[in-house]
């Protein structure tokens, strides 16, 4: 069995932010796929991709997330802040304003993500030393003031940029295994107890310096958070499998956005001969709790394209109408809510439109 087919321990979200044009894209390009291009557009908005890896013996999936740089996305974009466990913050050396711009960047990191988030400076395009506009001390006296890691990558060269995404992830990791290993502990003491971490200044030919700092990490369940959508599925031909969904959904709930879109799967649909859960059942239960509703068989490939599509089309509509009012709702000092249908999916049958009020991802 390869890597790549084992059980994903843990998932981790980086986000990647910082000017437009400073090389996040190509960074993520270079760690993900071992790319580059000299033809990069810009990003539109979000992009992500994954990349699994071996952290001590344990398979762990980063999924590292490109925002836009552009002013006019951080309304769509200040959303995929939360759930994100680590960021790398990128500035163009050759560039003094994009190192200038990289307080506010974490200023507005810090007001969307989790206080605890494990953050790298990275200074890009070190190729271009013979155009240096940021002096290496300057980028080490702010990473050891606001505590975090440090180093210069060259994406073009790909110098640094494995050792960056590692240096981060390898932390994430750290903390995250060492909280579950006290979690007991914790539990008897009623509270939480904070990890001691080195953060690890480093730059090419000098010694990591490591000033100290508390740390604190969340656990699994903070994934959730930052997710738009969610796809909640049970096994058409399993009882019980349909009786957990008010659990899971319970959970889900507790952690995700309130206003996160979610449709209920009911798979394996190819087992009609098998049904434990009969249409009216799941129907109802959507209904009642407000849920996209659809049923699929991923051995024939019935319907999964389209829950799919639903999910992430919804998303799109609202996170789209969202930015296109946000001057209303400035104005009016509140939040606009979006009417919405939730549609009631059965193979053979019309959809069912209950309506229901719905305002999406608060920046």
């Amino acid at each position: 069995m390869t890597n790549l087919q084992q059980k994903i321990d843990y998932v981790f979200k980086v986000v990647l932010i910082g000017d437009s044009a400073v090389g996040k894209s190509q960074l993520l390009a270079r760690f993900a796929r071992n790319e580059f291009s000299l033809d990069s557009k810009a990003t539109i908005g979000v992009e992500f991709q994954t990349r699994t890896l071996l952290i001590d013996h344990k398979t762990v999936k980063a999924q590292i997330w490109d925002t836009a740089g552009q002013e006019r996305y951080r309304a769509v974009t200040s959303a995929y802040y939360r759930g994100a466990v680590g960021a790398m913050l990128v500035y163009d050396i050759s560039k003094r304003q994009s190192f200038d711009h990289v307080a506010k960047w974490l200023e507005e990191l810090r007001g969307h993500a989790d206080k605890n988030i494990v953050i790298i400076l990275v200074g890009n395009k070190s190729d271009l030393g013979s155009l240096r506009a940021v002096p290496v001390e300057d980028a080490k006296e702010f990473a050891e003031r606001e505590n975090l890691f440090f180093m210069e990558t060259s994406a073009l060269e790909a110098t640094n940029v494995e050792s960056a995404f590692l240096t981060i992830l390898t932390e994430i990791y750290r903390i995250i295994s060492k909280k579950a290993l006290i979690a007991n502990d914790e539990h008897e003491s009623g509270g939480n107890s904070s990890l001691l971490t080195g953060t690890k200044i480093v730059v090419p030919g000098q010694e990591p310096v490591e000033p100290v700092r508390r740390f604190s990490c969340c656990m699994t369940s903070a994934y959730y958070r930052g997710a738009v959508g969610a796809m909640l599925v049970y096994d058409i031909s399993k009882r019980q499998s349909f009786d957990h969904v008010a659990k899971w959904l319970e959970e889900l709930r507790g952690h995700a956005d309130k206003n996160i879109v979610i449709i209920l799967v009911g798979n394996k649909s190819d087992l009609g001969s098998l049904r434990a859960v009969p249409v009216e059942d799941a129907k109802e239960f959507a209904e009642r709790e407000n849920l996209f509703f659809m049923e699929t068989s991923a051995l024939e490939a019935t319907n999964v394209e389209s829950a799919f599509l639903t999910i992430l089309t919804e998303i799109y509509r609202i996170i789209s109408k969202k930015a296109l009012i946000a001057n209303d709702e400035h104005e009016s000092g509140g939040n606009s809510s979006l009417l919405t249908g939730t549609k009631i999916v059965v193979p053979g049958q019309e959809p069912v439109e209950p309506v229901r009020r719905f305002s999406c991802c608060s920046s």
